[in-house]
């Protein structure tokens, strides 16, 4: 249970006896900054105690009191339920004559609750945006290092897990930031308007949750947050992924960058169908609009790239070359730098159209006035063929509106205008893009995918190893939102392998964005079935408790990633070090939370080797630089143990059902393939669908049947030795 005494909060240590308690954030302080002054310290006055009950359950609230001696003052209140704490911030200026010169708080870091210490500290991964659209993990365990625009901040200690989870509310932005307690120790909370001219400031500012496991601890947090925000804001577990995203796609960005046209991607579809690589969604992404000067100008495509228009290249693709549902790309606020004042499109829809100050416009920065916008051309989208939209440059919302509304209302209002459109006219299938930033991520409330890291760069030499880490590392706390858009990749390319099996796992969309020619359809078949149907694992995919606060770059240990395949586990294992030295890893039942108490197969998919773990088991491996592995851990339960299609990645997610009679084991797949299975008895024969196959036996109480020429749902029954 969480308790606050002399400015120290406090916790009912794990494991230790009941009322027993130790520190875990030590000596609150508060800073303001106002327009035109020195930011000044305030001076603690009192804390006060109340009880409480409410949707979260019981709990103990503290609010400690802080002011300048005159017209400011700062009531930071923590909330203590029994394993989650609630951090408001309301800070106040009083002016006593309304007609005077008033004061107000800075448009950026107004407030500064500043914290001297996180005791018991061992190990951390906080995630950063480190520039304007991205994040990133950080790992070093010196708080005052912390960087700026740390929006996740998870530690471990020797008793559990603790995890602070800034918010981006209605209003204020929410920071982390080492430095600023006492000698320029420990760290910050920071809110921050980004609109200035406020004399009030009042917000939940963030949670802080305690637990044994760190992944269940992140939707926890989050979960409370939104709850408590009482906003239209839907965790990942509540939203509906999009049926367009369950196949594979491509998409035109790095073919063709902004040279896209009808004659290129048209020739891309006929080329997937040469292949035979059953491609089942198609994005033109920048390059299609008509545009000038980085301004929109029409609904329509470009006429001198789609001659015939949007609706001409939409219709052949799909009538000629069996694409089912292609895609458009945007910017949240039309083109890059909004619409076109000179335009018809700015005539005809200014009522829906915002001007900034500095001129810009953009839609309305109200949830219906800028409906009016998306919905006329959503609708004119839609009648052209078009099924869903990307949606790029979210974190410039921010940037056409700082200091004319406030970041929270700003993003709130976008998001909610544009979701609404995208809601009626593509079933709510939209990939969000250059979003990372917290009032992105706070503020949609029904789209389910969003990009996970920065793009994709097929060019640079060791581009996988800053691709997979913050892939791995930011879908901790993203993915409690969001299944996470690892963005598109290369069939043919220095890291194609790499980027196939990290896709294998990562539980989201799979696209490529191979230019004409240069598709390989031996690196995207282990990642689908023969419909274009992805093998999508089961849940964001999220790095293994032995890396999750290590640096893998830098730490010679492998990057392992833990999923699940059907009811499998699932653990990838790459090396990104940067040092080109061979690592060794351990692969365990406790990398998948829950089968560590169980017995299961270990097949590791390249090698083909065989295990039998353990409860608790460790085995060890290998890694050379610019390798990777994948393991399959299935639980043992009967006689068979069936590890799949082996010509998959994630095998076991072919495994539709399994079940039992009498002097036989019956197993329903999703299509044929090459089907192997562990026993430690012999089988007698195995039959496919009342066909006897051929037993190949692989070695390790493992056998193969090759069953591939059904395309279909198969029933494989293996019987036993009499």
């Amino acid at each position: 249970m969480f308790t606050y005494k002399d400015s120290t909060l406090l916790v009912s240590a794990l494991g230790l006896e009941e009322g027993s308690g130790r520190p875990v954030l030590s000596g609150f302080g508060v800073t303001v900054a106002l327009d035109n002054e020195v930011p000044k310290k305030l001076v603690y006055q009192v804390c006060e105690t109340m009880h409480g009950v409410n949707k979260l359950g019981a709990y103990e609230e503290h609010t400690l009191k802080f002011d300048d001696g005159g017209n400011v003052n700062v009531s930071f209140t923590l909330r203590c339920f029994e394993d989650i704490v609630l951090g408001f911030v309301n800070g106040r200026i009083a002016t006593k004559n309304p007609f005077m010169q008033k004061k107000s708080f800075s448009s950026q870091a107004s407030i500064r609750i500043t914290l001297d210490e996180i005791v018991g500290l061992t190990s951390l991964m906080a995630n950063y945006q480190h520039n304007e659209w991205w994040t990133r993990p950080h790992f070093e365990s010196d708080l005052s290092k912390l960087p700026a625009q740390t929006i996740s901040l998870l530690w471990q200690s020797d008793a559990a897990y603790y995890r602070l989870l800034p918010v981006c509310g209605p209003v204020c932005r929410t920071d982390l930031q080492g430095g600023g307690g006492t000698h320029d120790q420990g760290l910050s909370v920071i809110l921050s308007s980004y609109q200035g001219g406020l004399q009030h400031q009042e917000t939940l500012a963030f949670v802080l949750g305690f637990g044994k496991e760190p992944y269940t601890l992140a939707d926890r947090t989050t979960e409370a947050a939104l709850m408590e925000l009482d906003y239209p804001v839907l965790p990942r577990e509540h939203k509906t992924y999009p049926e367009v995203l369950d196949y594979l796609g491509w998409c035109s960005w790095d073919a063709f960058y902004q040279k896209v046209d009808e004659q290129g991607v048209l020739a891309k579809a006929e080329e997937f169908n040469r292949v035979g690589l059953p491609v089942r969604w198609m994005m033109i992404d920048d390059g299609w609009s008509t545009e000038a000067g980085g301004k929109l100008q029409a609904f329509d495509a470009n006429p001198d790239k789609f001659p015939e228009g949007l609706a001409a290249t939409v219709a052949q693709l799909k009538e000629k070359h069996g694409v089912k549902w292609v895609g458009v790309w945007h910017t949240i606020v039309g083109y890059w730098g909004g619409i076109d004042s000179n335009s018809t499109l700015a005539k005809s829809l200014g009522n829906y159209l915002y001007k900034t100050a500095d001129g810009s416009l953009i839609p309305y920065p109200d949830p219906a006035l800028g409906f009016g916008f998306w919905h006329a051309w959503h609708g004119y989208l839609r009648r052209q063929g078009i099924d869903f939209v990307k949606v790029d440059s979210q974190a410039a919302i921010n940037n056409f509106l700082q200091f004319e509304r406030s970041v929270g209302a700003s993003a709130s209002a976008a998001h909610q205008a544009i979701e609404a459109s995208v809601a009626l006219h593509f079933n709510r299938t939209m990939i969000n893009c250059m979003g990372m930033a917290a009032e992105n991520i706070w503020h949609r409330p029904t789209s389910a995918v969003s990009r996970n890291s920065d793009d994709f760069m097929p060019k640079s030499p060791n581009g996988f190893r800053e691709h997979a880490i913050q892939n791995a590392y930011n879908s901790y706390y993203h993915g409690s939102f969001y299944w996470g858009d690892w963005d598109m990749f290369w069939t043919i390319n220095h890291d194609d392998h790499q980027n196939a099996v990290l896709r294998a796992i990562n539980g989201g969309p799979v696209y490529i964005s191979d230019p004409l020619g240069q598709t390989d359809p031996t690196k995207l078949l282990p990642l689908i079935y023969s419909d274009g149907k992805l093998i999508r694992c089961g849940r964001t995919a999220v790095p293994t408790l032995d890396c999750l606060t290590k640096d893998p770059i830098r730490e010679p240990i492998p990057l392992k990633l833990w999923n699940y395949a059907g009811e499998a586990g699932i653990v990838a294992a790459f090396h990104i070090g940067e040092e080109p030295i061979e690592q060794e890893g351990t692969i365990s039942t406790m990398d998948i939370p829950t089968l560590a108490d169980k017995r299961v197969v270990l097949f590791e998919h390249f090698s083909q080797e065989v295990k039998v773990l353990e409860p608790w088991e460790c085995c060890v491996f290998t890694l050379q630089p610019e390798a990777c592995k994948l393991f399959l851990l299935v639980e043992m339960k009967n006689e068979v143990t069936p590890i799949g299609l082996l010509n998959k990645y994630a095998s076991t997610h072919a495994i539709l059902k399994q079940w039992r009679k009498q002097g036989s084991e019956l197993i329903r797949l999703r299509e044929g393939g090459r089907f192997a299975f562990h026993s430690e008895v012999v089988p007698s024969h195995v039959l496919a669908n009342g066909q006897e196959q051929q037993v190949i036996a692989l070695g390790n109480n493992i056998y193969e049947i090759a069953c591939g020429h059904i395309l279909e749902e198969l029933d494989i029954e293996i019987v036993w030795r009499r």
